[in-house]
């Protein structure tokens, strides 16, 4: 049997000591079953696999495992060796063998760690030249390990005992060096607190890094707008630029924020009338910007369905092949200017990062608040500074295939349309909180118009829900009502992507929040809260009643909306949107978009009372043109905010939070900023026309079909202009 105490007997003086007891607390290091750790007994291949795998379980998988000759299916660590080679921490020797058994060196201890946490391209490796200054045994060095020696040094991940000036690479690893290698790692990605040691290396380097472009946050329309930008200067000068992707989150869990770790598969996707596409000739969702249409095909999206994974090794490549630096898990502490300019961000770690430009793609608008941008909470925008839409926990369900779906979705319509059923119209009852006019509302939204039940619809690789009876069965099950005011979340009509047969990925867990909570969460990396975690295990239940074998949250939540800053060169409004958008000859794109406002904007009927007004009628969804105005900031002319958080006003928040559209705009941004870059130039003074020209001229110019509905749009500019 293993130990699993937290302290060893034979550890209490030892160099390593509270690193080995950190580890043993988070049960990440067993010891052996005589109580003992053997701190210095060496490491073989297939227990650092094992070490790795169960430290950094949350690491998706980047290749595909290829079956070594000397690791059977049986053998007590294959599915850590397999696991650590799909996510690279280890690789193989020729001949397809792994070698479980051979001790693991310092340096390939290293250099696995380096490898998989992808930390090549998140800490730069300019310590190399340094490295004889700090090692003196320098030369014992392999060549394939130096650049991952020089990373990891500079990470702070390196310790020696009891000479910190020799590196020892060759020797063979103790338990006591794993456990320190390991552990710095996680305080590295900001997931455990300092331990002070002066067997850490720690080398004297500068604090200050260069960079002609940051974009801070890894929203996809951002890091596009950031690869757009290191192209277009790519074309006009023949070199890149500097150019560095910090986010909050950790980067090994994925980049591309919502969309990859908050594993918001079901794209929403541009909607065009028929009318218009047949006019113009357009696909079923209109002609996308050129970076977004890439970056599907890169993920191999058929219509609406990402797979979280591929969307993370599709940006993940096209950020290499701008040589972009990653930094994960960074926190701001201030932002440096020289007069109105931001000209560095300096973060909690005491690093700071120089720049001559700067993109946010941050929900919540988090760099430019920094920068002294003022932004309105939640939607002040209609007078509500208190109200937010709601966020969502995404999930994955295994084993539950869509004509099982459908089966079970079909059973419950049937049994709650049947008013002979006392056991499922009391179900009713209970997801409607005993409330007999909800309750019969519930009843009559099961039908559509011509009398027949609102069956799921299934396309190749989404479900679109159209009912409320899978959302009914679940509350009554829950016990609570099928009311975000009343019970704080619900599960409600599901968007759902469809990954593979038996895996969906489900948008439809909504959490209500406030304006200030969905700042705070935007700012904790937004990290669901135990009660969420609380209640996805109620979702969890659930769902492998009626036939789902796991039930996986994603890692992070989905933040709609966090409030809008004020400032942008040209403000979107709602109203502007429906009569078209920016005017043709300028437009860099065209974007259709219902005024989807998922949950509800709380007070918004109350406050519209008040100001003599009725609600709009928003029958029509906008299809109209954009630019990239409302990105720029008047005030800070080297800042981009492209985001839900740009400068949209009234209902334009709404079709502002999509991605389609911001990777639009994100693509302008881009060319944008590679103009002001070669230029020496302020983003406001690149206008929409000179963004189009470069895309004429490289073949990207989308086709413009923008339609005005004048009298609607008349009606909504009213009410946006009284409402605030």
């Amino acid at each position: 049997m293993v130990n699993t105490l937290t302290s060893f007997p034979d550890v209490i003086n030892h160099w390593a000591r509270p690193f080995i007891e950190a580890l043993a607390k988070r049960k990440i290091l067993n010891g052996y079953p005589d109580g003992r750790f053997r701190p210095d007994n060496s490491v073989t291949r297939a227990e650092f696999a094992a070490i790795i795998t169960s430290t950094f379980d949350q690491i998706p998988q980047r290749r595909e495992y290829i079956p070594f000759v000397d690791v059977s299916p049986n053998y007590w660590a294959f599915p850590a060796i397999k696991k650590s080679y799909e996510t690279v921490f280890i690789s193989g020797f020729p001949n397809r063998q792994f070698r479980p058994k051979n001790r693991i060196t310092r340096a390939n201890a290293l250099v696995s760690i380096v490898s998989g946490l992808g930390l090549t391209s998140s800490v730069d490796s300019d310590l190399l030249s340094f490295l004889p200054q700090i090692y003196r045994d320098y030369n014992q060095i392999p060549d394939y390990a130096k650049i991952a020696m020089a990373i990891s040094t500079k990470a702070g991940l390196v310790a020696s005992y009891p000479d910190i000036t020799l590196l020892n690479p060759k020797l063979a690893a103790t338990r006591a060096d794993i456990s320190v290698f390991v552990y710095q790692a996680l305080v590295y990605l900001g997931e455990a607190e300092k331990i002070d040691s002066k067997y850490l290396i720690s080398p004297q380097i500068s604090s200050i890094s260069e960079y002609d472009i940051i974009c801070f946050g890894d929203e996809v329309p951002g890091v596009l707008s950031l690869v757009c930008a290191s192209r277009e200067y790519y074309r006009r000068t023949g070199k890149y630029p500097r150019s560095l992707l910090l986010l909050k989150g950790n980067s090994q869990l994925g980049i591309g924020g919502h969309l990859v770790r908050g594993g918001l598969s079901y794209l929403d996707r541009s909607a065009v009338p028929l009318s218009i596409r047949r006019q113009y000739n357009l696909d079923t969702f209109g002609d996308s910007p050129a970076i977004y249409q890439e970056f599907l095909q890169r993920s191999g999206v058929y219509q609406i369905a990402l797979d979280p994974n591929k969307a993370n090794l599709a940006l993940n490549k096209m950020l290499q092949e701008v040589k972009a630096d990653v930094h994960g898990n960074v926190e701001i502490e201030s932002v440096i200017k020289d007069e109105n300019q931001i000209t560095g961000i300096k973060l909690v770690r005491g690093k700071t990062f120089r720049a001559k430009q700067f993109i946010d793609c941050t929900v919540n608008a988090e760099l430019a608040q920094f920068a002294g941008v003022k932004k309105l909470k939640g939607f002040e925008t209609f007078g509500l500074p208190d109200s937010e839409l709601s966020v969502t926990l995404t999930f994955q369900t295994k084993g539950l295939s869509v004509e099982k779906l459908k089966q079970v979705e079909s059973h419950y319509l049937q049994r709650f349309t049947n008013l002979s059923d006392s056991q499922a119209q009391s179900w009713i009852n209970n997801a409607a909180g005993n409330n007999l006019e909800f309750a019969d509302y519930l009843r009559k939204s099961l039908i559509d118009q011509n009398g027949n039940l609102k069956t799921m619809y299934a396309g190749i690789d989404y479900i679109d829900v159209r009912s409320k009876a899978l959302s009914i069965a679940y509350h009554s099950f829950r016990g609570t009502a099928l009311s975000l005011e009343a019970s704080g979340s619900i599960l409600d009509n599901g968007n759902i992507a469809i990954l593979n047969n038996d895996i969906l990925s489900w948008n439809a867990l909504l959490f209500d929040v406030n304006a200030e909570q969905a700042e705070t969460l935007a700012r904790t990396k937004a990290l669901p809260t135990s009660a969420m975690y609380r209640e996805m295990e109620f979702v969890s239940k659930w769902f492998k009643s009626i036939g789902a074998t796991e039930v996986i949250p994603a890692s992070e939540l989905y933040i709609r909306h966090a409030g809008n800053i004020i400032g942008a060169v040209e403000p979107f409004r709602g109203a502007q949107m429906l009569a078209g958008g920016v005017p043709a000859w300028e437009a860099l794109g065209t974007f259709g978009y219902h005024f989807d406002i998922r949950g509800g904007i709380k007070g918004l009927g109350d406050r519209a009372t008040e100001k003599g007004l009725n609600i709009v009628s928003l029958h029509l969804p906008p299809l109209f043109n954009f630019g990239i105005q409302h990105a720029l900031i008047k005030d800070v002319p080297n800042l981009a905010v492209i985001s839900p958080a740009s400068g949209f006003e009234g209902y334009a928040s709404s079709a502002g939070r999509i991605v389609e559209f911001n990777c639009g705009v994100g693509q302008g941004v881009g060319i944008a900023m590679a103009i002001a870059l070669s230029e020496n130039r302020n983003l406001p003074q690149i206008s929409n026309l000179e963004v189009r020209e470069v895309l004429k001229n490289t073949g990207r110019l989308p086709k413009i079909y923008g339609v005005s509905y004048l009298e609607q749009a008349r009606e909504l500019d009213t009410f946006e202009n009284f409402i605030a």
